[in-house]
């Protein structure tokens, strides 16, 4: 079910076009102009109101316990790639970082690399520390 804004959207017209019409207006009619300005603005705050409402019933009825399971993966530089291996011993070709709710997704052009880097080196020693907890022999990559 989506919400719908339109009758929202009729009443912040009708708002306007009676905006443009106090502009206009003799001094006789602008008290009965500005009396129409106001119903129609709170006509409009009470469909605001009955629309936010909606919306917070919906929201309400949407699983709450869930845990949205959502990474970005990015992947490194060669220099980053490199320097990751040359700390860790682990080639990491890129990293998965977790992203719930979309923020890094949305902010990813003022991410910084070396927070990159630094999710990186961080996946790898867990990874590293998993496979020697694990005793795995795992091949070292050929530079």
């Amino acid at each position: 079910m989506a919400l719908d804004a339109s009758k929202i959207e009729n009443e912040r017209k009708a708002l306007m076009v009676l905006a443009e019409a106090v502009q206009n207006c003799s001094d006789e009619e602008r008290p009965m102009l500005m009396e129409e300005i106001k119903k129609t603005a709170e006509k409009l705050q009470s469909l605001c109101d009955e629309l936010q409402a909606e919306a917070d019933q919906m929201a309400a009825a949407l699983p709450q316990d869930e845990e949205l399971n959502v990474v970005v993966e990015i992947v490194l530089t060669p220099d980053q790639r490199k320097r990751v291996l040359a700390a860790t011993g682990v080639d990491v070709p890129s990293v998965k970082i977790p992203d719930p709710d979309a923020l890094l997704t949305k902010n990813m052009q003022h991410v910084e690399p070396e927070f990159i880097e630094m999710s990186a080196m961080e996946q790898a020693k867990r990874f590293k520390s998993m496979v020697e907890d694990a005793n795995i022999d795992v091949p070292e990559e050929e530079g």
